[in-house]
């Protein structure tokens, strides 16, 4: 494939059968690498432009009256694609429009070759967040001044194109013939492609004389230096991780002295390798207060707003002492948006501005990073390859040429592809450490012995509980820890110290222990036995049947067990709330007493995990007692075996937990997913309070804790942060508090405006509050030009929202993105939102922290209800409970401070520099009429408040922003 005609149409929809036609054609001619010729038409369609196609392409009726028919403008097209292969984005689309334009004017179908630049995007760029035509042009700065205009789409996708090939012919030979195996996951004819390059490669490695007779053996230079080429794949060449590193030469500092020619402007510290550095009072104040509280052996708590400039004021105090001391500091953050930042931005400043040497690494839970041996077993065994599982591979293929980390957060993988995963990761139970072939190049190890050997270590907040509960030792042993983004904490404890079991966990399980497939491990085990211990032939087959019973035995009691929970949840009413899921709060001793049939259910699952595992190592016993004895298709097996007995146990655990045992500090509840005809339940388990076992496992052992966020206090006091996390009950002298104001001057960069006559949710009802919410969206998204973000505290409302809001602006240039309409990637819906014009994003949940958009792009957030916890959800239900019992005030203590931090994350998504101006508007009136409301603008920053009447207020918005 060396000639390509790149197309694109603009067209009046998508159904080219109903009646749609073509408004305009853009083509491209690509030969040899190059752009020979270009084309592009209006063509005149046989029915009027619909008003969004104008508004999408910006195409109207009067373009196209006087331009060409199909019937004029195919010649000329065909002429182009003769002997070419089609290339579109998005090939499905344009080559139906095609193909009903050629039949309908008497020609035959194209039937040459087609690629699609989605599909090959897919898989060379696995690490992309998003396709579509606008973000690939951004991220290869690729020319392409009219979106959504055929001419300036196909010149895009042309040299999109190039880009892609351009990758391609530079992967291994390794790893085009891996893609290959993959034939099945691509719908157009990349294969052809792919093998026309396999035959330039084996030409240029193994090149032949005039007589055809191969000259000698030979390698492509760049794949021998770029790439690691081993066993089946290849990897980008990374140093090995077995290689120590040597030992860094001590340093002695004061920090008084230091710190000063650090921070000043005319020096050699930070001014002189940041491009923007400006001395900040709060940032100095932060750095002063984290070294001192590693002197003195504190804790210190640091609200620090927005533009204050804490990672710095964390890292440079921490990273001293951690040289200085030969101690370790663990820094942890809840967001992988923070986590990139440190590690790719903060920290690599750091590195040039200090004068001395240090070293970072970041750390990740051993699920996060790809295990080879699995992976490569995985390429081996390609029977029941669904094409979504062949596209993961082929993603992960590509990718093992780039990353040198494995880190699956870099890859953007399909719901199926995340499910592909977890047959692949990194794992201690499966894993055959010194005796896998893949151990010098493995990425968890390379990661953990990063970690040992650095001076500060980025991790989650996931990982850092994870590591104190079950004292496993992933961490290296520490004695202080700077935790950022620290009010997410309270949360990630809670699920770490509970636990958590779904009814897809137990019918995978349930899947993995099948042995009716050719490739199915616990029959490969048995064969590879029958072969390494023939004598034992009968028993291994005995011990396998006795496996397949007891399988299906389980499954159907997994079955069974799922449909009697269901109808019982669905009898009891289980209430959705806010979420998309019904919730109902439950007592394990109910299932001993009231509803014995559902106990007896659980009871006879972990009888059946119990037998199935029993079986299992019954026949692991067979394997001779040396590893060394065995072969490694065999030890690999066994391994695996031994992995799974231990999967098999943790869920019979967690389900014994959840079901079986009685906790009086938990509450348990039981989740149905009410949005999918598939049944699925999920179970929880939390802990009423964890403040005592924060305490007890981080606080009183460690010297020093660094906690700090935007939002660790209400009405400015930290009464409510130190109490959910343990500091309440320790010593006083052993706790430091600092709040540190933000840099903004937020009177004059913010306007606040609640109106005061928009009807309350609770007085007048749901109904016409969402009226007059779409209403009062409709004239603030006019007002500011789209440039605006709407948060909700429920999908049911902002759905209803959505398309009322869609009715309305219909015709209008605004571009609406709704979470978990449009799409359910947080990243990928910001993205389009910051690349758009006129754009309005409504979200959810995660929306209301995390997401940074600085800049003009977002102008006006809007606030729709004030973000209290559904009262009825069983984890508040019962810590309300516990609060009652303690003659306390569960609103007061609990839920309103809870939404009070919630609405201070939201607020802080506008005003991110010192150059933003913004409008905030909150619709919901107990902000003002409640005697808690004012406890909600009293813990914010001084911004402009105003309120009155809706009709006089939205008359301030565009003025403003002016």
């Amino acid at each position: 494939m060396k000639q390509f005609i790149v197309v694109d149409f603009e067209t009046t929809g998508n159904q080219p059968r109903q009646g749609d036609s073509i408004i305009q054609i853009g083509a491209v001619v690509v030969e040899n690498g190059q752009i020979i010729e270009s084309y592009s038409t209006f063509v005149k369609p046989e029915k009027p432009i619909p008003p969004f196609i104008t508004q999408l392409t910006g195409i109207t009726n009067e373009m196209v009256s006087d331009a060409p028919s199909i019937e004029d403008v195919l010649p000329d097209l065909l002429r182009l694609l003769d002997g070419r292969t089609f290339v579109a984005h998005n090939a499905a689309f344009d080559l139906n429009f095609l193909q009903e334009a050629l039949l309908s004017q008497g020609y035959y179908p194209f039937d040459g070759p087609i690629l699609d630049t989605v599909e090959l995007a897919r898989v060379l760029l696995p690490m992309q967040s998003g396709y579509r035509l606008v973000e690939l042009a951004s991220d290869f700065d690729i020319q392409h001044e009219n979106p959504h205009q055929a001419d300036s789409d196909a010149i895009a996708t042309a040299h999109l194109l190039l880009r892609l090939l351009d990758i391609l012919y530079k992967l291994p030979l390794i790893t085009i013939q891996g893609l290959q195996m993959m034939i099945s996951s691509f719908r157009f004819d990349v294969a052809t492609l792919l093998r026309e390059i396999e035959m330039e490669k084996l030409m240029h490695s193994f090149p032949v004389d005039e007589a055809g007779s191969f000259i000698t053996a030979s390698s492509a230079p760049e794949e021998t230096s770029n790439y690691d080429i081993y066993r089946n794949l290849g990897l980008k060449r990374r140093k090995k991780w077995t290689e120590k590193q040597s030992e860094q030469p001590p340093i002695h500092f004061s920090f008084e002295p230091f710190f000063e020619r650090m921070v000043a402007l005319d020096g050699d510290g930070l001014a002189l390798h940041h491009e923007h550095y400006e001395k900040r009072e709060s940032q100095e104040a932060m750095m002063h207060a984290v070294y001192q509280a590693f002197s003195d052996q504190k804790h210190l708590l640091v609200e620090a707003g927005t533009g204050t400039g804490k990672s710095l004021g964390y890292l440079l105090p921490g990273i001293l002492w951690a040289r200085m001391h030969k101690q370790q500091v663990i820094v942890s953050t809840h967001t992988i948006h923070l986590q990139d930042q440190l590690f790719g931005k903060d920290i690599p400043l750091l590195q040039k501005a200090l004068p001395f040497s240090f070293r970072a690494a970041q750390l990740k839970g051993r699920g996060n990073y790809l295990c080879l041996r699995k992976f490569e077993q995985s390429i081996e065994s390609q029977e029941g390859a669904t094409q979504d599982i062949q596209l993961a591979k082929a993603q992960i293929l590509t990718w093992l040429t780039e990353t040198t980390t494995g880190d699956v957060e870099e890859l953007s993988l399909s719901p199926s592809g995340q499910s592909f995963w977890q047959s692949v990761k990194s794992d201690t139970a499966s894993c055959l450490n010194r005796e896998c072939p893949w151990f010098s190049r493995c990425f968890y190890f390379q990661a953990k012995l990063q970690a040992k050997e650095a001076d500060v270590i980025i991790v989650n907040h996931a990982l850092l509980i994870g590591d104190i509960e079950k004292e496993n030792g992933v961490l290296p042993s520490f004695e202080v820890a700077i935790i950022d983004e620290a009010h997410q904490l309270d949360e990630v404890a809670s699920q770490h110290f509970g636990t958590q079991l779904s009814s897809i966990e137990l019918f995978q399980l349930v899947e993995q222990l099948g042995t009716e497939g050719e490739k199915q491990m616990l029959l490969l085990l048995a064969n590879e036995l029958k072969v390494w211990q023939p004598a034992e032939k009968a028993r291994i087959e005995q011990h396998l049947q006795q496996i397949r019973i007891e399988q299906q035995m389980l499954k159907e009691a997994v079955t069974n067990w799922l449909q009697l929970f269901y109808h019982w949840g669905s009898e009891r009413g289980m209430d959705t709330g806010e979420s998309q899921r019904a919730t109902l709060r439950y007592k394990t001793e109910d299932f001993k007493k009231k509803y014995k049939k559902l106990g007896k259910s659980s009871n006879l699952i972990l009888q059946k995990i119990g037998n199935v595992a029993k079986e299992i190592e019954q026949l692991l016993r067979i394997l001779p007692s040396s590893k060394g004895e065995a072969p490694y298709s065999l030890q690999r097996l066994q391994t695996d075996a031994a992995g799974l007995v231990e999967e098999i146990s943790q869920v019979a655990v967690k389900l014994h937990f959840l079901l079986v045992e009685e906790q009086d500090e938990y509450v348990s509840w039981m989740e149905i997913e009410t949005r999918t005809s598939r049944k699925q339940l999920f179970f929880f388990k939390t802990p009423l309070d964890i403040a005592d076992t924060l305490r007890t496992t981080l606080l009183e052992p460690k010297r020093s804790i660094i906690m700090t966020s935007a939002t660790l206090t209400v009405k400015n006091r930290f009464t409510y942060f130190m109490e959910r996390m343990g500091f309440a009950n320790l010593p006083e002298e052993r706790v430091e508090t600092l709040s540190l104001p933000s840099p903004f001057d937020y009177a004059q960069q913010g306007l606040i405006l609640i109106p005061s006559d928009f009807p309350s949710v609770n007085k007048e009802g749901e109904q016409r509050f969402v009226e007059a919410v779409i209403a009062g969206c409709v004239d603030a998204v006019r007002a500011s030009e789209g440039r605006t973000m709407i948060l909700f505290t429920s999908y049911s409302m902002l759905r209803t929202v959505y398309e009322g809001m869609k009715s309305l602006l219909e015709g209008e240039e605004f571009e609406l993105l709704g979470h978990g309409v449009d799409s359910s990637n947080r990243s990928k819906l910001v993205r389009r939102f910051q690349t758009g014009t006129k754009t309005v994003l409504l979200g959810t949940n995660s929306f209301w922290e995390g997401v940074d958009i600085p800049g003009n792009v977002l102008s006006c957030l809007i606030i729709v209800r004030l973000p209290f916890q559904p009262p009825n959800h069983p984890l508040l239900e019962g810590r309300s409970e516990r609060l009652k019992a303690e003659k306390k005030n569960p609103f007061m203590t609990l839920s309103l401070p809870h939404a009070v931090i919630r609405f201070k994350q939201g607020v802080g998504r506008l005003i991110r520099q010192q150059t933003d101006s913004g409008v905030v508007i909150v619709f919901d009136t107990r902000i003002i009429e409640s005697k808690y409301g004012r406890m909600f603008l009293q813990s914010l920053p001084p911004y402009q408040v105003e309120t009155g009447p809706w009709t006089t207020l939205r008359e301030r918005i565009a003025p403003f922003l002016q």
